[in-house]
């Protein structure tokens, strides 16, 4: 919502009310309600005040009052309600944000609940006639509009009756009702609700859970309340009457189990952006490297070609395991098998369609008979339907992207894509089918999976998202809900969400996991190992340090270890301690190059000049004619004064097209030092030439190497006659 046009106030009430300082908050409210026209709020909040009086009277006179903590709870609630309704109406006057819009558009029409409703049914009715008459879509037509109509209505009901809601919740409890109602008026109470915290439209969505209507329909509900929690912790915290509803799921099994999977499907959510990033980058850049390969390899295909051959060919399987293509797709494939969104990049160039235009598509589940789609869907043949009604094969909204875009193919092109999707239909509906095994509620898990996908469409893809706040914007901190943490928050989970964040590099994320984690972990160091690598991959060398040193005295002979201290101990600039681990990782793998070389450097750092070449000597023997062995040799041949032995590595170096300016000015340095000064002056000259490096740059380096070179024996008064030079003849 674009709440940066309310008032300043509206924060500041929020945390009035948070602090219980009520008397405050209710005098700032009162304020700003002055300034607005809305009778029934100021009649709401002085019916509060005065009930606040009231409690704190009988509290001051000694009265015993067992009911005064939810009373104060109310109260904080309805004021919040207040402070919300204040921001919402500012924000109605002059926002141009759908919300605003879709809600001034409903006040118009003056509709209600009731009406709505029976819109609906009625023309609910009336499209079951024509579905088993068949041909007029004129009736399915106004059902789905009046269905999308009762969206908008909903979506933006805050603030409405009790009796609303209680309408409402009955209709989802009719059985008579279809799924496709009954998913839109969970949809909308959750978009509504993570506009605004609705306290009536959160009991509506945990009476419609608690109704235990269809493994369908709770997952739903459960996944809108979650993201809801998320969204409105603070709210939730304070609502004693929600957090008692909550409170009896701690002894449900059931309840564990899909609220386990709700969390973790939203979890995978948050990972979709690094997955289609990777497709994008990674995967489809080497496969259009690789065309011209295959087409020289396999010879020219023409457009009429059969496909499938070049798909079976195993010389274009050679090919995409040499460049690494294959691993590549395979980590893909085993991050679909574990519910990872890899749909997500191919589906999101195919939201333009008109059907998008509008909020309530996009939660839509996906029928044939819509009046959108039947005219297509009859055009498609038996596969694309076999496709479309296949469970866990797309979300609905990628359903609808998918037969809107056929309905744009010429014939042909339909049918190669036919042709395409065969295989690749069948091998996933057995992946699919072999998970479903493994799900003690397969029916929820998958609609849990269809729903969060279509959610995080909408939020990521919708042309007007930014009108939104985005509940994907950052991962859900599971361990923070209300009720619903300590439900889940047990050791098996955290561990489970833990690795799940640590395998795919969220190491902000899963470090206080695996710290929750730690006093009740079996293989310590193992766990210590993670922790130390998550404060490592974020920076904090220190506390790496001291995870990494822990995990150590229960496994020192871990290479793995040793080396992660000796990088530490590196960036941290403690170079004395950092060639120490190196030379023990050494001792397990003495001709290891990178290891070697680590040493090499850390030994010069630290001063140790003859032990640095020594390791670079065995570098250059391990793996000869190295640039970056060559200039390690160069700098210490110079530093303990073998110049000539410098030099010969510098001529080496500058004949590589890779070498830098650096290289020429270091060799400038050897010429300086023999007292060369013309080929000073001229290598100086080309390392300020090299592009990107300038005479600043030379000046500045110049200056920093200064005490090596007087200590090997230069001047300052003859390097600054040299540098005179190089300034002349630039």
């Amino acid at each position: 919502m674009t709440s940066k046009k309310a008032s300043g106030n509206y924060s500041k009430v929020q945390s009035l009310i948070e602090k219980g300082h009520l008397h405050e908050a209710s005098r700032i409210l009162s304020s700003m309600l002055s300034k607005q026209p809305d009778l029934k709020l100021k009649d709401l909040l002085k019916h509060q005040e005065e009930t606040y009086k009231y409690l704190i009277h009988y509290f001051i006179e000694g009265y015993a009052d067992n009911s005064r903590d939810k009373m104060l709870d109310d109260i904080k609630a309805t004021l919040n309600f207040i402070n919300d309704s204040i921001l919402r109406n500012e924000i109605l006057i002059d926002s141009s944000d759908i919300y605003s819009s879709t809600l001034r558009f409903e006040r118009v029409r003056k509709a209600s609940m009731l009406s709505r409703l029976n819109e609906y049914k009625d023309a609910h009715s009336m499209a079951s006639l024509a579905r088993e008459a068949g041909g007029d879509l004129e009736p399915i037509k106004i059902e789905d509009e009046a269905l999308m109509a009762l969206f908008s209505y909903v979506w933006t009901m805050y603030g409405s009756s009790q009796e609303d809601y209680a309408l409402l919740v009955d209709a989802v409890k009719d059985p008579n009702l279809p799924f496709e109602f009954k998913s839109q008026v969970i949809s909308a109470l959750m978009l509504g609700n993570l506009a605004y915290y609705d306290r009536k439209g959160m009991n509506a969505l945990l009476d419609i859970l608690e109704a235990d209507l269809s493994q369908n329909i709770s997952a739903r509900a459960l996944v809108a309340i979650v993201l809801i929690m998320a969204a409105h912790k603070n709210r939730v915290t304070l609502d004693s009457a929600i957090r008692a509803r909550m409170s009896l799921w701690k002894d449900s099994i059931v309840l564990y189990r899909e609220l386990r999977e709700v969390v973790m499907t939203l979890i995978r959510a948050h990972d979709t952006q690094r997955i289609s990033s990777k497709m994008q980058n990674e995967v489809l850049p080497e496969l259009m490297k690789l065309r011209p390969e295959i087409l020289k390899r396999l010879g020219k295909i023409s457009e009429g070609a059969d496909l499938e051959a070049l798909e079976a060919n195993p010389e274009w399987e050679d090919i995409m395991h040499k460049n690494g293509l294959g691993d590549k797709l395979k980590e893909l494939t085993d991050m679909q098998m574990d519910g990872g969104d890899v749909m997500m990049l191919a589906f999101s160039n195919l939201k333009s369609f008109p059907f998008f235009n509008f909020t309530p598509n996009w939660f839509l589940p996906f029928s044939n008979t819509h009046h959108d789609v039947a005219a297509v869907a009859g055009q498609t043949g038996d596969l694309f339907s076999e496709i479309l009604e296949s469970e866990g094969v797309m979300c609905d909204s990628d359903k609808y992207s998918f037969i809107f875009s056929l309905a744009t193919m010429p014939e042909s092109q339909r049918q190669m894509v036919n042709s395409q999707m065969s295989a690749q239909l069948s091998q996933l509906k057995e992946a699919l089918a072999d998970r479903k095994l493994k799900s003690s509620l397969p029916e929820f898990d998958q609609e849990t999976t269809r729903f969060v996908r279509d959610i995080y469409r909408f939020f990521k893809l919708f042309r007007r998202k930014d009108d939104f706040n985005d509940p994907f914007a950052a991962p859900i901190d599971f361990i923070s809900l209300p009720i619903l943490g300590d439900i889940i928050a047990d050791n098996e989970i955290l561990n489970l969400v833990g690795e799940f964040y640590f395998k795919r590099g969220y190491y902000k994320e899963a470090l206080p996991l695996f710290l929750r984690l730690e006093s009740d972990f079996d293989d310590k160091h193992l766990l210590w190992e993670k922790i130390g690598y998550c404060y490592n991959a974020l920076g904090q060398l220190d506390k790496a340090l001291e995870w990494y040193s822990k995990a150590e005295l229960f496994h020192p002979d871990s290479q793995w270890l040793v080396k992660k201290i000796a990088l530490c101990y590196r960036l941290l600039n403690k170079y004395k301690d950092a060639a120490e681990y190196y030379l023990k990782a050494l001792e397990q793998d003495p001709d290891n190059y990178n290891l070697l070389m680590n040493a090499g450097h850390t030994l010069l750092e630290s001063g140790n000049v003859n032990e640095a070449l020594k390791h670079y000597y065995h570098a250059d023997y391990v793996k000869p004619d190295k640039l970056s062995t060559w200039r390690g040799i160069a700098w210490a041949e110079l530093l303990l004064g073998n110049l000539n032995k410098s030099l010969d590595y510098y001529q080496r170096i500058i004949l590589i097209p890779e070498s830098s300016a650096t290289d020429r000015l270091n060799m400038g340095h050897v010429y300086f030092l023999l007292h060369d000064y013309k080929k000073a002056v001229a290598s100086y000259i080309e390392s300020a030439r090299k592009e990107g490096y300038g005479l600043e740059k030379l000046q500045q380096a110049i200056e920093e190497d200064m005490p090596v070179l007087v200590k090997a024996g230069g001047t300052p008064e003859d390097l600054h006659l040299i540098l005179e030079k190089v300034k002349y003849d630039l």
